[in-house]
């Protein structure tokens, strides 16, 4: 297909990690002490009258407002209008005094319902869920960060989603977010809000770890991150002594445990995290609390902040409960009319109202499953052959013989039961690959190609996963610090390259994502095609699709390649395995 055709169209350790999902029959708050519930009044909150606060925390929901994978709306699972009336039955509850709702970041990229609002579903939902504050996660620089993940006046955007229309006054807060070029903070985020629950202040105070080489480097190449841990320290004693709140809580984007450990219990009475995908909870050994909710709202995270009559504030029951264990609860149905809050749950049908036309459209099948971690020899997954494949097929007309992409660029799996087959449709590559990047087009040397190999052996970012040609390496050094060289490289033609030569060159195409990562072995090179005309990713994966299956004696059949791409020459056995 042409070208112009196309582009027309933890390792930190964790004093509890929940690697299953706790049972769930109905929806379930923070755990309450009969012996300690204050009752609840319709009276002001008076400060000096002590209080339970429940907080409760998402993270890394990538547009899973619902899990919309199987565009069938009877099994839709409606996640966030089931978290949002947990949240509803707390505020209603005698148990608590207040109630603290906050998000860890990472909130729009990864589902159709959201990409193809341009995040508007998911804002609309944190509005009407009545979010107290958002973290900056590293995927709000995807779509353009002071446009589409906070505004000149470091809050939410503006959305419009059906009937639903508002500005958000909800804070987006990270105080370690600097211009490039003045020096200065950005002025579309804030350092920290302070919110009073229950007659308490309660302070928040927003953290990000240098996640800049996960971004596209167009998208942050204008901001710095100072993500110096013992600066934040410092920062957050410096606002606590102007603020002088009753309670502290840092929002960061960032494994928590990590952070709870570098205060004290005066300083920081708990940590909310984000950026890892894991429902985590505990104490640090600083004794600080800290919690974090799984990814694609899976689950909630969720404590009890209980301030005594004298103003002394501990942090109990931190927990993280899944909601996905029992998917039937999720579904809009009669039954489940106690569970789902109308309000959110309106707002997602009307985010797949405005979406849903064309996603249904089956491309083609499948009969082996296409999985991000569906490892072939330690590096290439079925994921990655799939895309990569797919791109070469795309691009073949313009000479390109190879391509590369990265592992954390496609989002999801397609799986298949043995012996059966699976419809690939629009919304499924919409899923796959949710990013919208643009590819790019070059001549690479042997000796780029082996370059370009190796930085990726070293990071997935530089393009992981190819499609093309095999190679042969040796991995020596440590776990902790690998050394990487590649040996050889065979075009898939059985034609071997001259991994030192500078002739000839071999046409390949990669995304922008990886191609602008500085160091790349990109960098600096011209593409072969201007970018103005670059594909999309996704939708030229669907145009390609589209044309195998309306082919001439097409059954409309996909193949999975299930091929090792790269052979690790001195692999232990137990990395061969």
């Amino acid at each position: 297909m042409n070208r112009r055709f196309i582009a027309a169209v933890l390792s930190a350790s964790m004093v509890f990690s929940i690697t299953a999902c706790n049972k769930v029959n109905e929806p379930t708050e923070p755990s309450v002490d009969e012996t300690t519930v204050s009752e609840s009044s319709s009276e002001p909150d008076v400060k000096g009258n002590g209080a339970r606060i429940a907080v409760f925390e998402t993270s890394d929901i990538h547009g899973y407002i619902a899990d919309i994978s199987t565009f069938d709306e009877s099994t839709f699972e409606y996640r966030l209008a089931y978290i949002a009336q947990i949240v509803n039955n707390a505020r209603a509850s005698s148990d608590y005094d207040d109630v603290l709702l906050l998000d860890g970041g990472d909130i729009y990229q990864g589902s159709p319902i959201s990409n193809l609002t341009d995040g508007a579903v998911m804002r609309a939902a944190l509005d009407v869920m009545g979010y107290d504050a958002v973290a900056l996660g590293n995927h709000e620089f995807d779509w353009g960060v002071d446009k589409y993940a906070t505004e000149a006046d470091a809050t939410l955007p503006a959305y419009k989603v059906g009937s639903f229309e508002n500005n958000p006054d909800i804070p987006v807060i990270c105080s370690d977010l600097y211009y490039a070029d003045s020096g200065e903070r950005t002025a579309f985020t804030q350092d920290y809000v302070v919110l009073e629950k229950a007659g308490y202040s309660i302070c928040l105070i927003g953290y990000i770890p240098d996640y800049s080489n996960e971004i596209m480097t167009s998208k942050v190449s204008s901001y710095v991150i100072n993500s110096d841990l013992d600066a934040f320290v410092e920062r957050v004693r410096e606002i606590n002594e102007i603020e002088q709140p009753d309670v502290t809580i840092v929002m960061a984007h960032e494994t928590p445990e990590y952070i709870a450990d570098a205060f004290t219990t005066d300083e920081v009475q708990l940590v909310t995290g984000g950026h890892v995908h894991a429902g985590i909870y505990g104490v640090a050994s600083s004794g600080v609390t800290y919690i974090q909710g799984d990814t694609q709202a899976k689950g909630y995270a969720s404590a009890v902040i209980v301030i005594d009559e004298a103003g002394n504030v501990s942090v109990e029951d931190p927990n993280y409960t899944c909601i996905t264990e029992n998917p039937e609860l999720l579904y809009d149905t009669p039954e489940n009319a106690d569970l789902l809050d109308d309000d959110v749950l309106a707002v997602t049908k009307a985010g797949w109202d405005e979406i849903s036309d064309g996603l249904n459209e089956v491309l083609g099948y499948i009969d082996t499953s296409v999985e991000k971690k569906g490892y072939i020899d330690g590096v290439s997954t079925t994921g990655g052959n799939f895309v990569t494949a797919l791109m070469v097929k795309a691009m073949e007309e313009d000479g390109v013989i190879i391509a590369f992409y990265n592992r954390g660029g496609y989002r999801c799996d397609m799986i298949v039961p043995d012996g059966e087959t699976r419809d690939v449709t629009v919304g499924d590559i919409y899923a796959l690959n949710p990013f919208n990047n643009y590819w790019l087009v070059y001549d690479l040397t042997g000796a780029e190609l082996k370059q370009q190999i190796e930085n990726a052996l070293y990071s997935s970012n530089y393009g992981d996963q190819v499609t093309g040609l095999t190679y042969e390496y040796n991995k020596y050094g440590t776990e902790e610090e690998p050394v990487y060289e590649v040996v050889s490289i065979t075009l898939d033609d059985g034609t071997p390259v001259d991994i030192e030569g500078t002739e000839p060159v071999y046409r390949v195409v990669t995304s922008n994502y990886s191609a602008t990562l500085e160091g790349s072995v990109f960098e600096g090179k011209t593409p072969v095609f201007p970018e103005v005309n670059a594909p999309i990713d996704n939708q030229a994966l669907i145009e390609v699709l589209r044309e195998m299956r309306d082919t001439e004696g097409s059954d409309g059949y996909i193949p999975v390649d299930t091929s090792p791409n790269g052979i690790c020459l001195n692999a232990s056995e137990e990395e061969a395995a």
